[in-house]
């Protein structure tokens, strides 16, 4: 959400924000846990927020194709398809059923084992939306998917070169990332990558930025994330 006090911007989600504070243009924000933990949820939200604030925003859905990600989104009573106009997704796992789906206004596919067609695809969705509004929020659901398909060091070079589109597009962007599934100096390196860290558990969420780590509680209930 942006700050009427400032050019910043915050996650909307209550009780995270008191822990990232505000968010630069430019920012990237990394969220890791093991499986099950909620970043789904957590990424999901965040874009949510964002539509609900008039802000327009990317989704890559490399876990769950659109009609999945509409579905799951249902369940919070969040209908993210009403927000048509400013929701633009890149679709990767559909494609995986052998059938051919087709680019639909803001629905782009592409392909988890195809990077370089993701990658032309998010400069595009890029582009686009900087032209829109000159800001714009993003979400990455999830990272970890990709090194299914691809050696991990690419993975590294296709995470690094997006955070690079988004900075260069005066975006905000969020990575949801399963740990453990790359050895540690990948994991290391994907870290590197990015101004903020939030590390979900289950139980407890922690937010480290270059001020300060902070952590509190969680919970997920029907209406999203509960921090604190």
């Amino acid at each position: 959400m942006r700050d009427i006090m400032s050019e910043n911007y915050t996650t909307g989600i209550a009780g995270l924000d008191d822990m990232v504070g505000e968010l630069e243009p430019g920012s990237v924000i990394l969220v890791t846990g093991p499986p099950k933990a909620g970043k789904s949820v957590l990424a999901t939200e965040f874009i949510y927020r964002g539509l609900q604030a008039g802000t327009p925003c990317l989704f890559i859905a490399a876990e769950y194709g659109y009609r999945d990600l509409q579905r799951n989104t249902m369940a919070f009573n969040w209908f993210i398809q009403t927000f048509s106009d400013k929701l633009h997704v890149i679709d990767l796992p559909t494609g995986l059923g052998g059938g051919k789906p087709q680019d639909s206004g803001n629905i782009r596919y592409s392909a988890l084992q195809n990077t370089t067609d993701l990658m032309v695809k998010v400069g595009i969705a890029t582009r686009s939306l900087y032209q829109e509004s000159g800001i714009f929020l993003s979400a990455f659901d999830s990272a970890s998917i990709l090194l299914a398909f691809n050696p991990p060091r690419l993975v590294l070079r296709v995470l690094k070169a997006y955070n690079n589109r988004v900075r260069e597009a005066n975006g905000i962007a969020l990575v949801a990332y399963t740990e453990g599934v790359a050895d540690p100096e990948i994991e290391n390196g994907i870290s590197e990558l990015f101004d903020v860290h939030i590390r979900m558990d289950g139980s407890m969420i922690s937010a480290s930025t270059p001020r300060e780590t902070r952590e509190a509680p969680y919970s997920i209930c029907d209406q999203g994330l509960l921090v604190g």
